[in-house]
C-alpha cells in the first residue's frame, strides 16, 4: 500500500519555488536502488523506490519564487520516476530539488495553491 503525500503544509516551508511545469527532457538517471529486504528475487513490486533523476522543466507558471523559463532539478530518489511530458505542480528546496513524495503528483493545483494562502 502506498504511503499518502506529505501534509503539504509541512512542505510548503521548505519550497523556494513554486512553479507549474512540464518535463522537457530526463538529463540523467542514477542507480536503481537495491529491492526492499522482504522483496523475492527477481520480483518487481509496488513499494520499491525508483532511482534519482536529473530533469529539465519547462515552467508556464510560477507561484513562488524567482522567474524563470527552465529549470534543472534533482528528482531523489522516491515512489516515481519523471518522463518527459509530466507535467502539473512542482515544489522546489533552495538546493532545486523536488519535494514531495510524488513529484507533480502530491498534491493538485488547487491544494497548492491554498496552502500558499
Amino acid at each position: 500500500m502506498a504511503k499518502p503525500p506529505e501534509p503539504i503544509e509541512e512542505v510548503m516551508p521548505n519550497a523556494a519555488w513554486v512553479v507549474e511545469a512540464e518535463v522537457k527532457e530526463v538529463l540523467s538517471t542514477g542507480p536503481t536502488p537495491p529491492p526492499p529486504p522482504n522483496a523475492k528475487p527477481g520480483a518487481t513490486s509496488v513499494g520499491w523506490k525508483a532511482a534519482s533523476q536529473t530533469v529539465k522543466l519547462t515552467i508556464t507558471n510560477v507561484l513562488k519564487g524567482e522567474k524563470a523559463a527552465e529549470l534543472i532539478v534533482e528528482k531523489p530518489v522516491g515512489s516515481y520516476s519523471l518522463k518527459p511530458g509530466n507535467k502539473g505542480p512542482f515544489l522546489i528546496d533552495a538546493s532545486k530539488t523536488i519535494l514531495g513524495r510524488y513529484g507533480p503528483d502530491s498534491w493538485n493545483l488547487d491544494r497548492v495553491k491554498g496552502a500558499m494562502k
